[in-house]
């Protein structure tokens, strides 16, 4: 607490330049202000929408997923043919016409219908898909709020990132090593829109950060998996989800008419690479996702604790509201994001 320097530094200044629309007082009322200073640890909550994931690599990724949840049987037999599987190839060559015509739908049959333990193999892969679309579209960025007393300017550095998962958030700290881009020269100040006896408002200025998501994600999205299933990777969840021995063996005994399937190890080894290369795109796609930018254009908050006479400073900040966007590699999009901080 700093109050002879809080007191000199309170300042009038235009209530609309000031207060959000929700609590402007009438044009030309003046507002007292103080500046906010101190270190807080800040947690900001992103959910990032539907128009940022739909291009570009986040929806690559996305859609990787989700296409093997979809249509599972042409997603595997797709994975088999960009990793080269020779039975594959081999095959095609051997199976009549309207045998191979029906791969995709016996495929899908059987992992459909196929229960282990009371759960069907596509049910597991759908819950794969929420899972990856859960930790990329909905996470939390941790971070410490550094604001001089001589009013230079802020720094805003990331520290974690935090993931939702079942047992509980699953943090993962960013590497002192990261390529990680904190925002500096962030101004900021505290203001009584409802006078000195009313509820403190916190703005927080203009600024930008870069961080790797992509490498943290994964790493959250393995350690989810290895708590929640006891697999350590996609290829892992996806080998025992599938079941490619089990699958292998009920395409085989498949016919048309007189003419069958057969080719149960052929089958197997198109199943086994399928899923192997499916879990190694979906993993390279999460792996390469950075984002450029996260640009906090203005956050507010109550600053909770801070007062002019006596002069107080904020110990926290409560139900703040960031104006932000994310530039994922396609261009900067729209964000919600909500965040608190304490000192």
């Amino acid at each position: 607490m700093r109050p002879n320097r809080l007191l000199l530094a309170v300042a009038p200044v235009l209530a609309l330049a000031a207060c959000g629309p929700e609590d402007s007082p009438s044009p030309h009322v003046n507002v007292e202000t103080a500046p906010l200073t101190g270190q807080f640890s800040v947690t900001s909550q992103f959910e990032v929408p539907a128009t940022v994931a739909a291009p570009g690599p986040l929806g690559d990724a996305l859609r990787l997923v989700h296409g093997l949840s979809v249509n599972p049987g042409a997603a595997l037999l797709d994975f088999a043919e960009d990793a080269g599987v020779p039975a594959l190839s081999e095959l095609r060559l051997v199976l009549p016409d309207p045998v191979e015509a029906e791969l995709t739908g016996w495929m899908n049959a059987y992992l459909f219908t196929a229960v282990v333990d009371g759960v069907s193999p596509h049910d597991e892969i759908v819950a794969l898909d929420d899972l990856i679309r859960s930790v990329l579209l909905e996470w939390e960025l941790r971070s410490t709020l550094v604001l001089p007393a001589d009013g230079d300017g802020g720094t805003h550095a990331p520290v974690s990132l935090a993931f939702s998962s079942p047992a509980g958030p699953v943090e993962v700290p960013l590497e002192p090593t990261a390529p990680v881009t904190s925002g500096v020269g962030v101004a900021a100040t505290v203001s009584w829109p409802g006078g000195p006896e009313g509820a403190a408002i916190a703005t927080l200025g203009d600024h930008a950060m870069g961080l790797p998501f992509g490498r943290y994600a994964l790493r959250a999205l393995k350690s989810i998996l290895q708590a929640q299933y006891g697999k350590a990777d996609v290829a892992a969840f996806l080998s025992a989800a599938v079941g490619c021995p089990a699958l292998a063996a009920s395409v085989a005994s498949r016919c048309v008419g007189f003419a069958c399937v057969g080719h149960e190890s052929d089958l197997l080894a198109i199943c086994e690479g399928g899923v192997a290369e499916g879990a190694r795109q979906i993993e390279g796609q999460i792996l390469g996702l950075d984002f450029e930018a996260i640009h906090f254009e203005r956050g507010t908050a109550t600053a909770v604790g801070a007062t002019l006479s006596p002069a107080r400073d904020a110990t926290s900040l409560q139900d703040g509201v960031w104006t932000a966007t994310i530039d994922v590699g396609n261009g900067p999009e729209a964000a919600t994001a909500t965040f608190s901080a304490v000192r």
